[in-house]
């Protein structure tokens, strides 16, 4: 994505061109962090996080790639850290109140029953949370980003056969995951 943007101008501090930046950019990484975390108050959270990033290391960007480019780059370094520290929590164990897990259901039952649509959502964000984080985030670039293996390799920084391979291995063990709810309603 081209952005009209004057770097130096960025770069001095410039907040017209930072809000411009943040406008035509922040679309797109809200999207990619959703794909990739699975949990939008999380993507929301993760964008503020990535433009924060930016805005304290625009100094740093080079111009050697479009600026797009360096913010994506950004996006998945962010999302890839929030992913490890949920794991370790996940190894750690969270304790969760029984009052909290008796209202959640309490609140599921009083509410409309949930879209087809947003069940096979669902679903799938699980399978995909499931996935490497490689695979996952490959998987999501293509699908969802709609980029192509070139870019995805120049993002991922690896080999354009190591993304054939990543997308291989990423819809095969989708394909498992999603076995046991082909004779659902889904």
């Amino acid at each position: 994505m081209q952005i009209n943007l004057d770097i130096q101008q960025l770069k001095n501090g410039d907040p017209s061109e930072f809000n411009l930046l943040v406008s035509s950019l922040s679309p797109k990484v809200l999207n990619l962090s959703y794909h990739l975390i699975g949990n939008r108050s999380d993507a929301e959270d993760l964008t503020q996080e990535v433009f924060m990033a930016v805005h304290e290391g625009i100094q740093k960007f080079k111009g050697e790639s479009l600026i797009s480019t360096w913010v994506h780059r950004i996006t998945l370094n962010k999302c890839n850290e929030h992913l490890r520290k949920i794991n370790r929590k996940k190894r750690k164990g969270i304790m969760i109140p029984i009052d909290f897990i008796s209202s959640e259901i309490k609140h599921e039952s009083q509410s409309d029953a949930p879209l087809l649509q947003e069940e096979k959502e669902i679903v799938l964000q699980m399978a995909l949370q499931k996935l490497p984080e490689n695979q996952r985030m490959a998987f999501q670039l293509y699908n969802n980003e709609d980029l192509s293996y070139v870019e995805i390799a120049e993002k991922m920084q690896v080999s354009i056969s190591a993304i054939e391979s990543l997308l291989f291995r990423a819809r095969k063990n989708l394909k498992n995951y999603l076995v046991p709810f082909q004779n659902c309603v889904l």
